[in-house]
């Protein structure tokens, strides 16, 4: 066989490894291999003002001082509406000590009314239908996705995909949002 003909093999092995770290620094993973602390990384989370489908208007500056959970969601997402009864849970179990913030990105906000009067929720459920803050602000590109924001307005962590936030390890990143200084 020549060189020639092992030529183009020989460069088709690196492809793929090369492809995955492509693949996995396009998606934000970089974290992984960096060895940023959390100080560094801990960045302020975009303030925002949103109201619910009764009128009612939020700003996420208001609860500076007191830890925020902060939730995207949409009525017509599964994934999303099988998570909701653990936040509630959660809610209710730090109730006064952590603000659960619900974003709906239902357009129109039909649905989101229609879903609340069938399932109320024990914390603000703001309407997002313009999808103005989950996508431009927070840069949501799957739902649901959840980010903890420290007292002091820091975005500490982000967390995508539906979770059971009463599973020891959910709890224990609330518990280390609470306790953070």
């Amino acid at each position: 066989m020549s060189a020639v003909a092992r030529r183009p093999g020989f460069k088709f092995r690196f492809f793929p490894p090369l492809l995955i770290v492509f693949c996995l620094a396009s998606f934000g993973f970089a974290g992984i291999f960096s060895a940023r602390t959390a100080e560094a990384a801990a960045a302020k989370a975009p303030d925002f003002s949103l109201k619910t489908v009764n009128g009612k208007a939020y700003a996420l500056s208001a609860y500076r001082g007191k830890p925020v959970l902060l939730n995207f969601w949409a009525t017509w997402c599964p994934a999303c509406r099988e998570e909701l009864p653990s936040l509630v849970k959660l809610a209710r179990k730090y109730k006064g000590k952590l603000q659960v913030l619900s974003v709906s990105i239902d357009s129109p906000a039909g649905p989101l009314k229609e879903y609340l009067g069938n399932h109320p929720l024990p914390f603000p459920v703001l309407s997002d239908p313009n999808r103005e803050v989950a996508f431009d602000l927070y840069a949501v590109f799957g739902l649901p996705a959840t980010f903890l924001i420290d007292k002091n307005g820091n975005l500490i962590e982000r967390v995508y995909g539906a979770q059971d936030w009463m599973s020891p390890g959910m709890v224990g990143k609330v518990k280390k949002l609470l306790s953070a200084k």
